[in-house]
């Protein structure tokens, strides 16, 4: 028969339990600060996406002016 044993790690050692509640603070900083920039150059690209369409729009309504 089989039994089961369930350790408690950190029982005897509350600061670590203080450290990796520290790292886990600075990882979700972290990932905050990586997913605001990743949203901040989505948002540039899909700018400059949307001019450069306005761009080339202007460019061959000209083209198409000019040849007629």
């Amino acid at each position: 028969m089989t039994s089961l044993i369930q350790f408690d790690i950190f029982q005897d050692r509350p600061s670590e339990i203080d450290f990796v509640k520290a790292d886990l603070e600075i990882a979700r900083k972290t990932l905050d600060k990586v997913r605001k920039g990743t949203y901040a150059s989505i948002n540039e690209l899909k700018k400059e996406n949307s001019d450069l369409k306005n761009r080339l729009e202007i460019i061959e309504r000209n083209i198409c002016r000019s040849e007629s």
